[in-house]
């Protein structure tokens, strides 16, 4: 190998003090190529190159490059590489490789089985790294040729370059082609084709090519978009495993994310040590770059500079392409390979990305084509997307769900800024998203309720950036609407606190506004306010709710807020004002001829007759709302009636009709597969048993309820379930088992900022026994106590969420939120606190 390195104090002579002209003729002679072969590989002119060779004119600086990288076997041409393939900078760098251990067994598997892989991924998410990694893993009979495609600039060149990773000489009458055949042919052989995404195309008529003529070859592929041939199978490369913010200390700093950090921080600052760090900081910041290597790599060269915690809070900054490039590595800026990812989508596929960067959370199809223009051909270029590595897919039972990685989102916005077309897409956005919030209101309650209640759990972040983006607009309307239609689920999650805010800045902001919308907002402002317990302001705002709809003359809207009101007065002790206000409900709706809206005003007035004692008249107007629910065949309300007849019943001690009533209904509950309805009848079966002291029966229609309201996220009513299950369990004799009901139970009112409720919970506690919740130290939460005293107790995360009736995901918020408080690096040390502050189990 004969070295060229220009230099700036005398670019005429190489390093062994030949000119750059026979320096030129002696490196093609050593490749085996004739200057047209040559001049294809750099994407010059047979002409440009016999000009150089005769020293009429000088190479300019980006062709002695990419020439010095073919002779080398690198960046611009090919290389054969054995078991240690990859060990050096050719293919895969000069630092070592961290990890990723799974990864490497899958594409391993996959080469076993496939004579066709491509490992996709957004730029810098390691393709290459894994690639070259994966060749030491394999036992080859022949070693590997490695063909890096980063400065092939023309199709044509493919061939060409390939010929010469073989040292295939040109032979006058026989095409190119019959020579690599030939070649590929004496032994088995695995072909790389690094960084294709430039020359799809051409790769992918290359890869085919070879399959077909070469039986034994293997073709294993780089690219930020697939080939997209017959026989190919796909891998999408990962992020760098990274745990989360609530694992421990010692989880954290062993995940491949961070080793890669720690790694590189190292070659930085040879005395970096985690001891030194709080490495739940670099935690953080390894998943706020989304685990890309490339981008935990160049954020690590900062340390020594900045401290982890200055690193993490200026990440965007330092990876700004306005910045000055890594010294180190010269071009490595993140934003400028995100940057060739994105020069490489059609102008459409441009257009839709930076449209879709809108969204705050997973989206649908659907939902792109709400705030999109890309009409028909939106499947097409969502394909393109995922294809070219911007968007990852989950998959579901109904509709796949695609996202972007924060990174490449931050890229996208930035270029939709700059369109201009940033306000029309945000609006359509926030329009999109109320009317997904309109439509919720009936989805919630309805056979469908299970897919309702996931859709809208997806949509929560995109919820909260609308109303924030119609708050920071102005667009008081848009935000009032949404609001006041997501009233009914922020009621049923328990976000009771969370939505009367939201309802109070918008409600603020509308002035004197007195319309329709803005009666709709205090209607649900009202329901929130007496759900969370503060009945007086529950009452004002359902009397302006009243106010402003009954002058309008819209006789449902005003029978809705009548009935808001009605629970008011009634949650307030007021009976008599709550039976006037669901007469008048009765009225109206009966007025309208809306006979399935006059049985539940019927059921409302019910419940007043039963807080009165005047069970009688109550069951009397109960049987009267189910006559008219059963000839509407309207089976949700029916069923609902059914609960609140056999609650009666309960009441009355007449337990034969009760347990028919209630046995109907969870028939129906079953039929409708609606989770809330099922919770709601196992509790109430549930308080039958317990009236007649078959407490295992009782604990059993607990259980069932808690886990119903469990999967749909129902707090509110998962609290009573929880006190009637930590009472069955008393009864049992259980109880370890009773407390830990109840204080979940107790945990949960206070979270939702339920004083009645708290108060039940309380009376079960006092009756079992048990120690209630008091002042708790450095401000921890009832809930996030017992969370740490299972913690404490040696329970895993997964362990925690089943004994507390959790999401996982829910679990580590607790616990990230509970380590911030107690500035706990991770389990030991909230271990300790647990039991320096009594706040661990009691030993067997």
């Amino acid at each position: 190998m004969v070295p060229y390195a220009a230099r700036v104090d005398d670019q005429s002579r190489g390093t062994g003090g030949e000119s750059p002209a026979a320096w030129l003729r002696q490196v093609r002679a050593s490749l085996g190529l004739s200057q047209e072969q040559l001049a294809r590989v750099l994407g010059v002119s047979f002409a440009t190159v016999n000009r150089w060779e005769a020293g009429r004119t000088q190479m300019p600086a980006r062709a002695r490059q990419a020439l010095e990288q073919l002779q080398a076997g690198g960046l611009a041409g090919g290389s054969t590489a054995g078991p240690d393939a990859g060990s050096g900078t050719s293919a895969g760098g000069a630092s070592s490789f961290i990890g990723r251990d799974r990864e490497l067994g899958e594409i391993v598997g996959l080469l076993g089985d496939s004579r066709l892989v491509t490992l996709t991924g957004p730029g810098g998410s390691g393709k290459t790294r894994l690639a070259t990694q994966a060749l030491t893993r394999l036992n080859l009979a022949s070693p590997a040729v490695f063909l890096p495609l980063e400065t092939v600039r023309h199709p044509d060149s493919l061939a060409v370059v390939l010929a010469a990773a073989l040292r295939v000489p040109d032979q006058a009458g026989v095409p190119l082609d019959t020579s690599i055949t030939a070649a590929l042919a004496d032994k088995p052989r695995l072909v790389v084709l690094d960084g294709a995404e430039h020359l799809r195309d051409a790769v992918a008529a290359l890869a085919e090519r070879l399959l077909a003529t070469v039986p034994g070859l293997q073709v294993l592929v780089t690219s930020r978009l697939v080939l997209g041939v017959p026989g190919e199978v796909c891998w999408t490369v990962p992020p760098m495993h990274c745990p989360s913010a609530a694992a421990g200390a010692s989880d954290i700093a062993e995940s491949d994310a961070v080793r890669l950090f720690t790694a590189r921080a190292r070659e930085r600052l040879p005395d970096f040590s985690l001891a030194d760090v709080p490495v739940h900081v670099i935690g953080e910041l390894c998943r706020r770059l989304d685990g890309l290597p490339l981008a935990i790599e160049l954020i690590a060269s900062w340390v020594g500079t900045l401290s982890v915690q200055e690193i993490l809070q200026q990440r965007a900054v330092l990876l700004d392409p306005g910045g000055p490039a890594d010294v180190t590595s010269p071009g490595r800026r993140l934003a400028d390979v995100i940057r060739t990812s994105y020069d490489l989508l059609s102008p459409d596929e441009q257009q839709l990305l930076v449209t879709l960067s809108v969204f705050a959370g997973p989206f649908t199809a659907a939902d792109a084509q709400a705030v999109s223009d890309a009409g028909p051909r939106l499947a097409h270029l969502l394909r393109g997307l995922v294809d070219s590595s911007w968007l990852m897919v989950t998959r579901g039972g109904d509709s796949n769900r695609f996202a972007m990685l924060d990174t490449m989102r931050t890229f996208a916005t930035a270029r939709l800024a700059e369109s201009g077309a940033a306000p029309q897409a945000r609006r359509q956005h926030a329009g999109h998203f109320t009317a997904l919030a309109e439509g919720s209101a009936s989805g919630l309650t309805g056979p469908d309720a299970a897919s309702w209640t996931a859709r809208m759990e997806a949509a929560a972040p995109d919820f909260e950036q609308a109303l924030q983006w119609s708050l920071d607009q102005g667009e008081s309307g848009l935000g009032l609407l949404m609001a006041a239609e997501l009233g009914r689920w922020w009621l049923a999650r328990g976000q009771l606190s969370h939505g009367r805010g939201w309802l109070g800045r918008l409600i603020a902001g509308m002035g004197q506004r007195r319309d329709e919308l803005a009666g709709r907002a205090f209607c649900s402002a009202a329901a929130l306010a007496a759900e969370n317990g503060d009945y007086p302001e529950a009452v004002r705002q359902g009397r302006l709710a009243l106010r402003i709809l009954e002058p309008l003359g819209e006789p449902g809207r005003t029978a809705t807020a009548a009935t808001v009101l009605g629970s008011a007065y009634r949650y307030n002790g007021d009976r008599a004002a709550a039976r006037r206000s669901f007469s008048q409900a009765f009225d109206l709706r009966a007025a309208l001829g809306d006979r399935r809206a006059m049985s539940a005003a019927l059921n409302n007035m019910a419940l007043v007759e039963m807080d009165d004692g005047d069970l009688a008249g109550a069951r009397e107007l109960l049987e009267r709302a189910l006559a008219m629910k059963r000839q509407l065949g309207d089976r949700l309300s029916l069923a609902i009636g059914l609960v609140n007849l056999g609650e009666l019943l309960t009441r009355m001690s007449q337990w034969d009709p009760a347990d028919r009533a209630l046995t109907e209904a969870a028939a129906l509950a079953t039929d409708l597969d609606n989770p809330q309805l099922i919770g709601t009848v196992s509790t109430n079966q549930g308080n039958v048993c317990a009236h007649q002291n078959r407490w295992a029966d009782a604990a059993a229609h607990y259980a069932t309820a808690v886990a119903a309201y469990r999967e749909i996220g129902h707090g509110h009513d998962a609290v009573e379930a929880m006190t009637g299950l930590g009472r069955a369990s008393r009864e049992l004799g259980d109880a370890d088992e009773a407390a830990r009901h109840l204080r979940e139970a107790e945990a949960l009112a206070r979270e939702l900022g339920n004083e009645q409720l708290l108060a039940q919970v309380r009376a079960a506690l006092t009756e079992a026994g048990a120690t209630l919740t008091g002042s708790l130290p450095d401000g921890l939460t009832a809930r996030q106590a017992e969370v740490l005293r299972l913690l404490a107790g040696g329970m895993s995360n997964k362990e925690i969420a089943a004994a507390l009736y959790l999401s996982p995901s829910t679990v580590e918020r607790h616990l990230a939120t509970i380590y911030r408080k107690l500035g706990a690096a991770g389990r030991v040390d909230a271990t300790r606190y647990a039991l320096a502050h009594g706040l661990a189990p009691a030993a067997p």
